[in-house]
């Protein structure tokens, strides 16, 4: 495996190549014995171009090694001219070098570096822009370049934690269905000669098993198309915006699931506030930024409201209260934070708070979605065969 490499000599220069290595531990060991000390080692991939949009289709893992290679380059003391070049002759021609010789050209023909970023073609979130932004105005570039780092590191875990927690669920549920489909396409039309019989009294269930059965193996072409059409619709639907907000919405009303994303969002929110608080945003423009990283619609409404509040300067704690977002120990840490001016931290705590109590409640849900779902597929694939046991002993028991 190839990996690109800047790194620093014992003379403090920047050297940057690359290298070839088994695994990033076997990399990391080359450089040592060369002397030198690694600050962006990355596999040589190349970005791909988005033909719909574009822009340059980055991944978040992608992404956030970008902000923080230059975040390291520049608390090394390289310049921002040097390290947007450096990180360009690391990519070499991809699109990600492409972009950052551009970013590069751009900075030396004097441009401020948070207007040439908003321009170029990799798709960041705004609350990085704007983060940039409040890093160039107070000199600390490369600590605002590491909270937007570390920013987009959380967001990305907690999507990786939701996924993850449904991965199990999700594949009981569809090996279930398989089951089921397999057992009325194979086992139950085996059974099926027993409706022709006149002398058999079958019972109601046997028959719609039985007939089911029969139905699925003679159309057994249109069933396969009817169910392939309905998950091309399910991942339609899940691919519109639109649609899975509304999803969303009406899971979030849920029971055990509804909290659990409700303070899943709380805390995505409450950890972006205090990011860009701690970076010197201003409040409203802070909560402006951090209200658009909410999915829950009504959610992101009532923090709204409460961005027009702050704007009115009503207290962002009375402002809570007010509208009910959080609970007593939330607005409390809130309204301590700005008493003593130590919002950012307070929210960090709250941030925390919500993400520990949003895992209490993914793991207590996920302890009763599995039992669930094995009871549910369980019991139906139970059913069919009570139907066609049922059936057997209808035939046996004609009198003769």
């Amino acid at each position: 495996m190839d990996f690109r490499y800047v790194a620093l000599n014992g003379q403090g220069q920047t050297i940057k190549g690359s290298l070839e290595a088994r695994d990033l531990a076997e990399a990391q060991r080359i450089l040592r014995q060369q002397e030198l000390r690694p600050i962006a080692l990355d596999p040589a991939r190349a970005a791909s171009r988005s033909w719909c949009t574009g822009k340059t289709t980055v991944g978040r893992k992608d992404r956030i090694l970008l902000v923080r290679e230059l975040a390291t380059l520049l608390r090394a003391g390289v310049t921002l001219s040097e390290a947007t070049e450096s990180i360009a002759d690391t990519h070499g021609e991809d699109a990600v070098g492409t972009t950052f010789r551009a970013l590069h050209t751009a900075l030396r023909s004097g441009e401020a570096f948070s207007r040439v970023l908003q321009k170029a073609d990799i798709d960041f979130p705004s609350y990085v822009h704007q983060l940039v932004a409040a890093g160039e105005s107070t000199g600390k570039l490369a600590q605002a370049l590491f909270s937007a780092a570390d920013q987009l590191e959380y967001e990305d875990g907690i999507r990786r934690e939701m996924i993850n927690a449904l991965i199990y669920p999700s594949v009981l549920v569809f090996s279930g269905l398989a089951a089921t489909l397999l057992i009325f396409i194979v086992v139950v039309p085996r059974f099926a000669g027993m409706l022709s019989n006149t002398k058999a009294d079958l019972p109601t269930l046997s028959v719609v098993v039985l007939q089911t059965g029969l139905f699925v193996k003679t159309h057994l072409l249109t069933v396969g198309l009817v169910v392939a059409a309905a998950i091309g619709s399910v991942v339609v639907a899940f691919g519109n915006q639109a649609t899975r907000a509304q999803m969303l919405e009406g899971v979030a009303r849920m029971p055990l699931m509804g909290p659990w994303i409700r303070r899943t969002e709380l805390g995505r929110w409450s950890g972006m506030l205090a990011t860009l608080l701690d970076n010197k945003v201003p409040i409203v423009r802070a909560l402006e930024l951090s209200q658009a990283s909410v999915q829950l619609h009504s959610l992101r409404n009532t923090l709204e409201v409460i961005q027009k509040d702050t704007r009115a300067g009503i207290k962002l704690a009375d402002s809570l209260s007010t509208h009910r977002l959080l609970d007593a120990t939330g607005i409390n840490l809130v309204r301590v934070g700005e008493r003593s001016g130590e919002l950012p931290s307070m929210l960090r705590t709250l941030s925390s708070m919500h993400v520990n109590a949003s895992r209490d409640l993914m793991k207590r849900f996920l302890l009763l979605l599995e039992p669930a779902a094995i009871l549910v597929i369980g019991s139906f694939i139970g059913l069919i065969m009570v139907a066609i046991m049922l059936a057997i002993t209808s035939i046996n028991n004609i009198p003769l």
